[in-house]
C-alpha cells in the first residue's frame, strides 16, 4: 500500500508524485491548535540565481529593493532574503488574485520586464509552503512547488540536498563525513544525536522550515518619498507672488517630516510652465531641516536668485533624502533659552549663514575642507560640495601653522640685493619647518617654509627648495 503527496507544480512541467512506502510514511501528528476559522499562512518564495553573477554586494541589495517594492503590489508583508531571494505572505492575497495560479502570473508581469531591463535572465525559480524557511529552501534548490498542507513539508523537503542549508562549511563537510546526503537522511536520526553531533543551531534550522519554531521575517519598507503639487487657477507672474504657494507646500512637507520623525537633506521644487520645460530648483542642505521657517529662507533666497521664463501655473515640491531627525535643543517651559539648553558649537552658529550662501551663490561656490594623510601641502587637504559632510579641519590648520588658503600654483618671489619681495620687502617672522616627502613618486618634494610679513601686515607662508637653485615662493596667505 502506498500514500500520495499532493503537490502541485506552480510552473513547468508537472514533476512526477512522490510515493512513499508504508513504513516511510511520516505518521501525522494531531493539530492541538484551536479551530479559529483563519486559514495558515502561505509564504511565496522567489530565488533570483542571476542576481549571485553580481560581484557588488551593494548593487545586489539594491536590486532585490527595488524588486521587493514591485512585489509590495501584491502583498503586504514582503522580506528580502540575501543574497538572491524574496519571499512574501501570500494567503491574504489569494482571494482577490483569484488563486495561487494567478498571483504567479502576476509575479512573472512584474518581474520579468525589471529582469530584463537589467540585462539578466528573465527565469526564476518559485515555491510556496506554510512555512517562510521551507518556502525558501525550496525555491533556491529549484523545486518549484506548492505544498499545501504543513504535515506534508518533511516529505517535500525529503529530497533536498542537505547543502542546501545555510551552514558553515565546516558543517556542511561534517554532513558529508557523515554520509548525510539528503535531508531525509537526516530526519531518520534521532533528534538528541543530532543535536549532540551537529549542534543546536543545525536543529532549529530544521525545525523552522517544518513549522515547528516560528520563522522571523522582517518586512521590507520602501525608502520614504514625499511629493506633492499645486494647480494654479490663472498663471502666475513674479516670484514673489509665488511665495503663498511655496509656505503650503513646506506646510505639507514639515507634516510629512514630524510623522515620522525625519529631516530631509534635499529639495527639489519644480515651477511649471505652459508651453515650456519646468523650472528646477534643487537645495542640497548643509544641515538636515524639519521646520517651514529655514526651509522656506532657504527657498526664498534661491527664488530671488532667479529670472522665471515664463508665467508660472503650478509647481511640485518633492524630498526624497531623508535622515533621522535629532532631538534639537529646545528650551523647557518655564527656562529661558540659556538655561538650561548647552551654548551653540561654533559650527551650529555659523551652519545657517553657510546654508544661505549656498542657498544664494550655488552649491558650487560653497566647499567645506576636508584633511588627507600626506605631508605635501599642495594634497594635505581637498574641498568637498559644501551640502557634504563629515569631513574634518586639518590638524595643522586649527594649530595656526599653516595657512587655509593656499595658492592654485607657488608663485615664485623677486628679490633685489638678498631681499625677499612681494608687494614690498618680506620680514621672515619664524621658520623654518621643513618637509621631505613624495620620494617614492619620483616627484620629491624637498622644502623649507617660513613664516613672513610684508610691510601692509599681509603674513605670507612661503619657502624655498632645499636643492638645485634655492628659489624662493610664496605658496598661502594667512588669513
Amino acid at each position: 500500500m502506498t500514500g500520495r503527496l499532493h503537490q502541485l507544480p506552480l510552473f513547468g512541467r508537472p514533476q512526477r508524485a512522490l510515493r512513499l512506502t508504508r513504513t516511510q510514511t511520516p505518521q501525522r501528528t494531531p493539530d492541538k491548535t484551536p479551530r479559529t476559522g483563519r486559514l495558515p499562512p502561505l509564504w511565496y518564495a522567489i530565488a533570483l540565481p542571476q542576481l549571485l553573477g553580481i560581484p557588488d554586494a551593494q548593487a545586489r541589495e539594491e536590486k532585490l529593493a527595488l524588486l521587493a517594492q514591485r512585489l509590495g503590489q501584491l502583498s503586504g508583508t514582503v522580506s528580502v532574503e540575501a543574497p538572491d531571494s524574496l519571499v512574501f505572505e501570500a494567503r491574504s492575497s489569494l482571494r482577490y488574485f483569484g488563486g495561487i495560479h494567478s498571483l504567479r502570473v502576476h509575479c512573472r508581469q512584474l518581474l520579468q520586464p525589471v529582469l530584463s531591463e537589467w540585462g539578466l535572465p528573465v527565469d526564476f525559480h518559485q515555491a510556496a509552503s506554510p512555512t517562510p524557511a521551507a518556502s525558501l529552501l525550496l525555491a533556491r534548490a529549484g523545486c518549484n512547488l506548492l505544498v499545501h498542507r504543513r504535515e506534508n513539508l518533511r516529505s517535500a523537503l525529503g529530497r533536498l540536498s542537505v547543502q542546501s542549508l545555510t551552514l558553515p562549511q565546516r558543517r556542511r563537510l561534517q554532513l558529508h563525513n557523515s554520509g548525510l546526503r539528503l535531508l531525509r537522511d537526516v530526519w531518520r536520526l534521532p533528534v538528541h544525536a543530532l543535536g549532540q553531533r551537529f549542534g543546536t543551531q543545525f536543529l532549529r534550522q530544521l525545525d523552522q522550515c517544518l513549522g515547528h519554531v516560528a520563522t522571523p521575517v522582517r518586512a521590507y519598507e520602501s525608502p520614504p518619498r514625499f511629493d506633492s503639487s499645486l494647480e494654479f487657477d490663472y498663471a502666475v507672474e513674479g516670484c514673489e507672488r509665488l511665495l503663498p504657494a511655496i509656505e503650503e507646500l513646506l506646510e505639507r512637507l514639515c507634516a510629512f517630516l514630524q510623522a515620522r520623525d525625519l529631516s530631509t537633506l534635499h529639495l527639489q521644487l519644480s515651477l511649471q510652465h505652459e508651453a515650456q520645460a519646468p523650472t528646477l530648483i534643487a537645495l542640497d542642505m548643509r544641515h538636515p531641516g524639519q521646520f517651514r521657517a529655514p526651509l522656506q529662507l532657504l527657498l526664498e533666497t534661491r527664488l530671488s536668485t532667479l529670472t522665471l521664463p515664463a508665467p508660472v501655473c503650478g509647481m511640485q515640491l518633492e524630498a526624497w533624502r531623508f535622515k533621522a531627525a535629532s532631538a534639537a535643543a529646545q528650551p523647557l517651559n518655564g527656562l529661558s533659552a540659556g538655561e538650561g539648553t548647552a551654548a551653540p558649537t561654533e559650527s551650529a552658529r555659523i551652519a545657517p549663514l553657510l546654508g544661505l550662501l549656498q542657498a544664494r551663490l550655488g552649491d558650487a561656490a560653497v566647499h567645506s575642507l576636508q584633511s588627507q594623510a600626506d605631508h605635501c601641502p599642495e594634497l594635505a587637504a581637498s574641498t568637498t560640495p559644501g551640502h557634504e559632510q563629515g569631513g574634518s579641519t586639518p590638524a595643522a590648520v586649527l594649530q595656526a601653522r599653516r595657512p587655509c588658503w593656499l595658492l592654485p600654483a607657488p608663485v615664485q618671489l623677486q628679490q633685489h640685493a638678498g631681499q625677499l619681495l612681494y608687494r614690498g620687502p618680506l620680514q621672515l617672522l619664524s621658520g623654518p619647518e621643513r618637509i621631505e616627502t613624495r620620494w617614492w613618486t619620483g616627484q620629491e618634494v624637498c622644502r623649507d617654509y617660513y613664516v613672513a610679513m610684508n610691510p601692509r601686515g599681509m603674513r605670507l607662508w612661503i619657502f624655498h627648495e632645499r636643492e638645485g637653485e634655492r628659489r624662493w615662493f610664496v605658496h598661502g596667505i594667512f588669513d
